[in-house]
């Protein structure tokens, strides 16, 4: 009897031990849905827009999409949702572009038309080259960081490292390990290879912040954003409750950015 008992413990813990290692090896594919076929500017009907390319220092070209507006109003720095391509995001800009504000799109790594491969630390990085290209660059004085769910990843990241002059961010995560906690996929938070905080960096940014969440969000909880706006020491924040929003129609509506746009037009 206590040989079978051994036995079943045994297997158990040899199932287990099988699915952790499968669990660390296939959650990339788990967490990241990139579009494989690149759509440019021309084939998205997005002609506004020009494509912007650059090579980053470790020799990977990386995709991006630029909109010159008004030289009265900033650029914003957008960097888009998970699922998809810049294509897919860019047609919510409009209403952006014709307030006159530029707009960087840039291109997550692994993702249509940008090379590598998506790591906590390549976001990071990325993301510090694209702001700073913007300043030494083109010359903007005044950047607005704008992230969509995965992208305030990076956007929180440059709220705290480079201290823009605004930052949005629409049904953020306070952060992956939170995240993925929520979804309670047993031993997944053991084996997580990104913390991706934007807790901690949003901790530390003292200027203009706008938070925007759906209330009917099932993919990521409104209390992340609430947890965020609560978290941050800035003297000028809002944290924006849409009821009647999900996750997709957040920001695949334009009532929804017309409200992000009103909260821009007032500082800038």
């Amino acid at each position: 009897m206590l040989k079978k008992s051994w036995r079943l413990v045994a297997a158990i813990l040899g199932a287990t031990a099988v699915y952790v290692t499968v669990l660390y090896l296939v959650q990339d594919y788990l967490l990241f849905f990139p579009d494989s076929q690149y759509i440019s500017p021309r084939h998205a009907n997005m002609e506004q827009f020009r494509e912007f390319p650059m090579t980053a220092p470790d020799g990977k070209k990386i995709m991006a999409w630029y909109h010159e507006g008004q030289p009265t109003k900033p650029v914003i720095l957008f960097f888009h949702g998970n699922a998809g391509q810049i294509a897919r995001f860019a047609p919510q800009m409009n209403i952006y572009i014709k307030e006159g504000y530029s707009i960087l799109m840039p291109e997550f790594r692994g993702f249509a038309g940008s090379e590598g491969y998506l790591s906590e630390s390549a976001m990071y990085e990325d993301a510090e080259m694209w702001f700073d290209i913007l300043q030494q660059q083109f010359g903007y004085r005044r950047i607005v960081v704008f992230g969509y769910s995965m992208g305030t990843a990076p956007a929180s990241r440059l709220a705290g490292t480079r201290q823009p002059d605004a930052v949005v961010l629409a049904a953020p995560f306070y952060s992956l390990r939170r995240e993925v906690a929520d979804k309670k996929v047993l031993f997944a938070t053991l084996v997580l290879k990104r913390n991706l905080e934007s807790n901690r960096y949003i901790a530390e940014y003292i200027r203009p912040l706008l938070i925007i969440h759906g209330g009917k969000d099932r993919l990521i909880n409104p209390q992340h954003g609430q947890d965020l706006f609560e978290l941050s020491p800035a003297e000028d924040k809002k944290f924006d409750l849409v009821q009647e929003a999900n996750h997709y129609r957040l920001f695949f509506n334009e009532k929804n950015h017309r409200r992000i746009v009103e909260w821009l037009n007032e500082r800038f």
